[in-house]
């Protein structure tokens, strides 16, 4: 009798046999066919997309992935046809093409059937160079993942470039993902992936371009699986399956290239890509236990791993210290925040985001340097010498990308911070990163979406902000008979504006900031800059200077006083009409401004500008503008714009436009006096 995978699996091909004729259809035609390139390929298309301006452009990109019978297992075979034209010599980095490959324990999926032609047009015939597929080079991106990569020859403007290879992994979790937008125009995007019945994959798609084409279709299947016999001495037995499989099929076509705007994460959390998660197989045999699975099996992963579980439990070279301060601080917050200074001070942060450690840690300790892995796991090491049960924390960082809950891979996460859960089950989340970086606060470029605990819980935490972006701008000026306006000013940042404030002092120095801001004024002559707070980190950071504003005619009977302009109050990054991706600003932002001005005897104000009040929908934000004679001779305008959401979906940008564009108008109004 055979083995029982074996009648398991002689049994599923009868089922599908039988299903096969009633629900299989005509596989569809393929986009492109390789080597099928005319001189009418080098006329440039009528601009669908933005292509009169692009360096390149992909004419068709087709990917196909399928599932195949193989020894013992099944394999993923993907295959993938590319055509471009390259428009200017800024386009020629396209002529260049990055393969990923995934790796683990010693085997790696296998790139073969590599194949290419540059194509240029010369007196009306298409003449073409082929690929040498031999001078390939390899990278190694991480411990999971080598780059294999190759330059198509002879390319200049105007040329044709065109590739395509097979990429065979036995990773059967790992169905290729494949990406729709890039940074120049696409004018065919089309990827198929043919799943047989005894796979369920669940496919995520991100991005907020619509597509052509998204379907599904029962196609024909056939494939043969060899399977060895459990004894190792009957000879492997080939079993033919034939049924039906589901091919999804997604399109995108005339796509614009994509352009990075303001507040975004990575562009790729924007892009128009589909990524895939193995949800569950009818197998039970060798091939399924090759999955990672879960995110338990994950967690164990990484408490066993030298350079992250392991890592813990090394020696702690803090240890002494953190005993001391246990004993001296009985509360668990203070605690936390002599630990986390502790740790700020002992190790310097080297600007690399890691989930795994570069060295032991306490050799990175004794470097005073080390990645984030290194900074963060020693604090956590050393929360726990305290006394406190510390957890590591990962996460994604805003520019790696948003982290799918669903989808149980370590690369997703490219950073590490630390949790500690307070007595009143309050989270509390440390970063040691940044040497003025209070106690609860994440770095803005860790606001990105969920984090999990590394540890058997696996808990999903939002990560917010621990305050808001706030930018404070007071001014008080004299105005003398002549029109000469002088006056103080002071500018103060607090929260994360001071945060970032003290991260550029940090990377340069003092007056090297102070001079980058001298340098906002052309109309104005800064004088005398000096700052305040800089050690603080519960104070907001303030440069106070002085500055002096002289008019054109001293001698005029009415002066235009350009005094919002002196604080440069209003900020407007929204410059594009209409936007199709989310704005992320990373945390509330408020913009406050103040200024009062002093007018010599015998001058009035023609007239006060008005009062404006402005809301954004669904309570998003405001905008308030207020002038007011204080006092005979006094004058006082306030500004104040409040955006109260960290995120502003598509549907809300018009209205964001807007409101930036009406404040910063408003601002923009001179006030108006004259000699009475």
């Amino acid at each position: 009798m055979p083995p029982p995978f074996i009648r398991q699996l002689q049994t599923l091909c009868v089922c599908l046999l039988l299903a096969g004729p009633a629900c299989a259809q005509k596989i569809l035609n393929v986009p492109i066919r390789f080597g099928s390139v005319v001189p009418a390929d080098f006329t440039k298309l009528p601009a669908a997309t933005d292509t009169t301006a692009a360096e390149a452009e992909y004419l068709c990109d087709f990917g196909n992935s399928k599932i195949v019978g193989s020894r013992d297992h099944f394999q993923v075979v993907f295959e993938r046809t590319a055509r471009l034209r390259i428009n200017r010599k800024a386009g020629y980095e396209w002529a260049t093409v990055q393969v990923p490959l995934y790796t683990k324990d010693g085997s790696a999926e296998r790139l073969s059937n590599l194949k290419g032609f540059t194509y240029n047009l010369q007196d009306g015939r298409v003449v073409q160079v082929k690929l040498n597929p031999d001078p390939l080079f390899r990278e190694k991106l991480d411990k999971n993942h080598v780059q294999v990569s190759f330059t198509m020859p002879e390319v200049r403007e105007g040329s044709i470039v065109e590739f395509a290879y097979t990429i065979t992994s036995d990773f059967i979790f790992n169905l290729q993902d494949w990406q729709f937008e890039h940074s120049i125009p696409v004018r065919w995007s089309e990827y198929r992936a043919t799943i047989p019945q005894f796979y369920n994959y669940k496919s995520i798609t991100r991005g907020y371009l619509p597509f052509a084409v998204q379907e599904t279709t029962a196609v024909p299947y056939s494939t043969t699986y060899n399977m060895s016999a459990e004894n190792g001495l009957a000879p492997s037995q080939d079993t033919h399956i034939s049924g039906q499989a589901m091919q999804l099929r997604w399109v995108m076509k005339d796509v614009p290239a994509f352009r990075s705007e303001p507040f975004m994460t990575t562009p790729h959390d924007y892009m128009r890509s589909v990524h895939f998660e193995l949800a569950g197989s009818d197998f039970t045999g060798k091939d399924y236990h090759d999955l990672t699975g879960k995110w338990e099996t994950l967690w164990k992963t990484l408490q066993q791993d030298e350079e992250f579980g392991k890592a813990l439990t090394g020696a702690a070279p803090l240890a002494a210290e953190a005993k001391a301060l246990q004993g001296k601080y009985a509360e668990p917050r203070a605690r936390a925040a002599a630990v986390l200074a502790l740790v700020q001070r002992s190790i310097r942060y080297n600007g690399q985001p890691r989930v795994f450690v570069s060295q032991p840690l306490r050799r990175a300790f004794e470097q005073h340097l080390g990645n984030a892995a290194d900074v963060n796991l020693l604090l956590v090491q050393t929360l726990r010498q305290a006394g406190l049960q510390a957890t590591p924390l990962l996460l994604s960082t805003r520019d790696h990308g948003q982290v799918q809950t669903t989808m149980p891979v370590i690369t997703q996460f490219n950073y590490v911070a630390a949790h500690l859960t307070l007595p009143d089950n309050a989270d509390l989340l440390l970063d040691a990163t940044e040497p003025q970086l209070p106690l609860g606060f994440l770095p803005e470029r860790c606001l990105n979406g969920q984090g999990c605990l590394a540890n058997a819980e696996g808990r999903w935490l939002q990560l917010k902000p621990a305050a808001n972006h706030t930018q404070f701008r007071s001014a008080k000026f004299h105005l003398s008979p002549q029109g000469l306006l002088e006056g103080t000013a002071k500018l103060e940042y607090g929260g994360y504006a001071g945060l970032e404030a003290r991260r550029q002092i940090r990377e340069s120095s003092s007056g090297d900031y102070l001079g980058r801001i001298s340098r906002r004024w052309t109309d104005w002559q800064p004088a005398a800059l000096k700052l305040l707070a800089l050690d603080s980190v519960r104070k907001p950071l303030a440069v106070e200077l002085n500055l002096r504003f002289a008019p054109d005619n001293p001698d005029a009977a009415m002066y235009y006083v350009p005094l919002l302009k002196a604080l440069d109050v209003m900020p407007h990054p929204f410059q594009s009409e209409s936007r199709v991706y989310p704005v992320n600003l990373g945390m509330p932002h408020d913009y406050t401004s103040m200024v009062t001005l002093l007018l010599p005897p015998n001058f009035v104000v023609q007239e006060l500008p008005a009062n404006v009040l402005l809301s954004l929908p669904n309570g998003g934000g405001r905008f308030m503008y207020q002038a007011s004679q204080v006092s005979p001779g006094t004058i006082q305008v306030t500004t104040r714009l409040q955006l109260l959401k960290a995120d502003y979906g598509p549907e809300e940008y018009a209205a964001l436009r807007e409101i930036h564009q009406r404040a910063a108008a408003k601002c923009a109004e001179m006030l108006v006096v004259r000699r009475n």
